[in-house]
């Protein structure tokens, strides 16, 4: 059986590709376009793992990451970036991210970090 999936990006043409790719892969996704949503779909869903964005005009990937650590934990969290390495190595586990994508990703990589 599929995972729960979240998609945070706040470019719908990425939420649509993403949310296909990974239904495609046989897994259950549910896409927002900001941050300020997160503990409303947390309420009626119960997340394996969210996707964000690194850079969205509300809130950073950092951010939601921060907040699933507290919030939500156990719940995996993958920063999607154009920027290279946005976090050192030993900072990730502290503010909950679980490991980052740099775009452009193979799918290969979205099927790894699914089916860890």
């Amino acid at each position: 059986m599929g995972k729960k999936v979240l998609i945070i990006d706040d470019q719908p043409d990425i939420l649509e590709v993403l949310t296909e790719i990974i239904e495609i892969l046989g897994h259950e996704v549910v896409a927002i376009s900001s941050g300020y949503n997160l503990d409303k779909k947390f309420q009626t869903n119960d997340f394996d793992l969210v996707v964000t964005d690194y850079q969205m005009p509300d809130m950073t990937g950092i951010d939601i990451a921060r907040k699933i650590k507290i919030k939500y934990p156990g719940t995996k969290v993958y920063i999607i970036s154009g920027y290279h390495q946005i976090l050192p190595e030993d900072k990730m586990a502290e503010y909950g991210v679980s490991g980052l994508l740099d775009k452009p990703f193979e799918i290969e990589e979205l099927k790894r970090i699914l089916n860890a």
